[in-house]
């Protein structure tokens, strides 16, 4: 099908039709409904340096909150299958450290999988997208290189015991794990 040019233009006033919706809403018709999404502020106005590396340690610590939620779920779920009181199966948990640490294992490797999965799904995990920030561009989600780059950017931060990497990131001022891996972290304000 052909493309069409403009419409013919009318001559004359131009007034739109009456409408029964517009009776409705006189002292409305002149209302904004931009908001402040951050993609009108310009990259200037964007987050960068510190203030982009605390919000990635407040993005962090939701996720955080959400996997120990997930964690407790699961162990919910897990003594109901076992039939086993709660507290007499975090008891066992907690005092015998061949346990404990296979938990924290258990734990650090099911952060790994949210973090690749999520990230790899959405372009952010919850806490990054409830503190407005994305991994990578737009364009650089839909290349199959940014799975990879997802996964070499989590197991730095994992590798590098999960506290190191975002400190060093603070105190320099910059992403560091994004400069390592390829892959930067974006604030949309």
């Amino acid at each position: 099908m052909p493309l069409r040019g403009p419409a013919p233009r009318r001559r004359g006033p131009a007034t739109p039709a009456p409408s029964r919706v517009n009776g409705l809403f006189k002292d409305r018709r002149d209302l904004s409904f931009e908001q402040g999404t951050g993609f009108h502020g310009g990259p200037s106005a964007r987050r960068k340096g510190y203030k982009l590396a605390l919000w990635s340690w407040l993005a962090s610590f939701i996720d955080a909150l959400i996997l120990i939620a997930v964690s407790c779920v699961f162990m919910l779920m897990f003594s109901m299958i076992v039939k086993t009181p709660v507290g007499a199966l975090l008891n066992h948990l907690f005092h015998s450290q061949h346990q404990l640490t296979f938990f924290a294992e258990v734990f650090v490797m099911f952060a790994w999988v949210y973090m690749i999965t999520v990230r790899s799904l959405m372009g952010s995990t919850i806490g990054e997208w409830a503190c407005d920030l994305r991994l990578g561009q737009p364009h650089e989600r839909l290349q199959i290189s940014y799975i990879f780059r997802v996964t070499l950017r989590s197991s730095l931060i994992l590798i590098t015991g999960i506290v190191t990497l975002p400190l060093l990131s603070l105190l320099a001022g910059k992403d560091l794990a994004g400069a390592l891996s390829g892959l930067r972290l974006f604030s949309l304000k």
